[in-house]
């Protein structure tokens, strides 16, 4: 233990004994507990996107400290959450009654060897694994008429690829200029590469480190806390309507400081334009996510003239002041980047609570012993996100061949990236890939956040609000148990998650 390192930029997860447990990001520091105890630490630190570290010797240690009255403030709270969360006692045992519906793991429905992915096919919807686990044997690597793509499915060759700065996330590249699908969001992280993707990321970065995240999170606890307090009041409620939903949007809106009677239209609006990600739109659809972006943008440019003249402590006020190297972000945006917030933030973080509760039903014994554990409440979320991932695939963009699994894939192609499949793959996660373990070692090394330059930048909110919001739902309702015979998948390609979760209290 003889020194230490600063995050200047970057972001990596911590693990302890293979449990996923925080992630850290610029400002935060790499092994100060290690020269507190005079001993090495049991921690495992990963990177998760580029990292930029200082090092420091464990001798200047001491003199960081007293020179720096915030990085000691900083060093104190770690060491009482650290405390806090160790002291925690196991809740009581579970009450919950038996109930019939315990599918418990998945038995395989025998599945006709596809030869391509596609979402078309009779019982994808309601189990897209048994397809995927076919072509990740058979053909991990293929052209799909379905989507227009190739699609890639193995873990190594997914985590490998989302790495690649060779490859471009911004699949418009390939649209011609002036159609619809280019011209919406264009100017989103998610649709910009190279210099200016990061010029967009490093600005936006500075409000949505891990650190800066935390400070929402006695105001999210108390959201939550709210929220369960009004649903305990009835025998029944709909968790994806009645909280899941609801959860995300009053958090981020909160965080960008909307105000609270526009919550119902953000929520709307968000849902409408989430709908346009997906590769099978209707025309109706697509017809109300253009309307939708419209009202959304003007909504947005005339809230951007309110925090010009009134900026308050909120992101949307730091995203408009927001400097690096004299670069500063223009309006639009600005306002690109709020509508990415609610786009991917609000439907994602609702699938995700959606689906692990869905699951839990399945794994009882899991459920249990979440409910009893708090200190398995950060990994829980993580095997979660692993099992059932919100996003299902992302795309990239090649502009020089690539040679995957023994397939040319020739430049200027779409590739699908399948994250479900990866985060089922036994090559990496074993003969247990279909099984759901809160308690599975590294389950964070899942890909459902993508990877490289384009790692989701929202992943620490979608951490915090899961990581509050189910163990809260499973602990407050002791006997919760489902209200339905078998969950309803959306007919979703991208965004995964249930229609509706109707659940009993008593």
């Amino acid at each position: 233990a003889d020194r230490w390192w600063i995050v200047a930029d970057g972001m990596a997860d911590v693990t302890v004994g293979g449990l996923y447990t925080a992630t850290i990001g610029p400002g935060e520091s790499i092994g100060e507990l290690a020269l507190l105890d005079g001993e090495p630490r049991g921690a495992t630190v990963t990177a998760t996107t580029e990292m930029e570290l200082h090092e420091v010797g464990g001798e200047q240690f001491v003199e960081a400290l007293l020179a720096s009255p915030r990085l000691s403030l900083a060093l104190l709270c770690q060491l009482a959450t650290r405390l806090r969360t160790s002291n925690r006692r196991p809740s009581q045992k579970s009450t919950r009654p038996t109930v019939s519906i315990a599918w418990g793991p998945a038995v395989r429905s025998t599945v006709e060897q596809p030869e391509q992915f596609d979402p078309s096919a009779p019982g994808y919807f309601e189990d897209p694994a048994a397809q995927l686990a076919a072509l990740r044997e058979a053909a991990p690597v293929h052209w799909s008429d379905a989507v227009n793509s190739y699609v890639v499915t193995r873990y190594e060759d997914i985590h490998r690829m989302t790495r690649d700065r060779s490859l471009l996330g911004s699949v418009t590249t390939l649209d011609a200029p002036g159609c619809p699908a280019r011209r919406r969001g264009e100017k989103m992280m998610i649709r910009r590469d190279g210099d200016d993707h990061l010029r967009l990321r490093r600005l936006v970065s500075k409000v949505f480190t891990p650190r800066a995240i935390s400070r929402w999170q006695q105001r999210s606890e108390s959201i939550v806390d709210g929220l369960l307090n009004r649903l305990s009041e009835g025998d029944e409620f709909d968790v994806m309507s009645d909280y899941a939903v609801v959860v995300p949007t009053q958090i981020i809106s909160e965080m960008l400081g909307m105000p609270t009677e526009d919550m119902p239209r953000l929520q709307a609006w968000s849902s409408t334009l989430s709908k346009g990600l997906d590769p099978f739109t209707t025309p109706e659809e697509e017809e109300a996510a253009v309307a939708a972006g419209k009202a959304f943008v003007g909504y947005l440019e005339q809230t951007i003239v309110d925090k010009r003249g009134r900026p308050d402590d909120d992101i949307l006020t730091a995203l408009l002041d927001a400097q690096e190297a004299g670069e500063v972000l223009d309006d639009e945006e600005v306002i690109s980047q709020v509508l990415m917030l609610y786009i991917a933030g609000h439907e994602t973080t609702r699938n995700l609570i959606g689906n692990g509760l869905t699951h839990l039903f399945r794994f009882p014994a899991q459920l249990d012993r979440l409910r009893a554990d708090p200190s398995l409440d950060a990994n829980a979320v993580e095997e979660v996100l692993r099992f059932e991932s919100p996003a299902q695939l992302t795309r990239r963009v090649n502009h020089a061949p690539v040679e995957l699994g023994g397939t040319t894939i020739p430049a200027e192609s779409h590739i699908t990236l399948s994250l479900a499949s990866a985060n089922r793959d036994p090559r990496k996660w074993g003969p247990t890939a279909d099984t759901l373990d809160v308690a599975r070692p590294r389950a964070n090394e899942h890909v459902s956040f993508g990877g490289g330059p384009h790692f989701c930048l929202g992943n620490s909110l979608a951490r915090l609000e899961a990581k509050i919001a189910l163990p809260s739902l499973i602990r407050r309702f002791p006997r919760l148990a489902p209200a339905y015979v078998e969950p309803q998948w959306t007919r979703r390609v991208v965004l995964r998650g249930v229609e509706t979760l109707p659940v009993s209290i008593e």
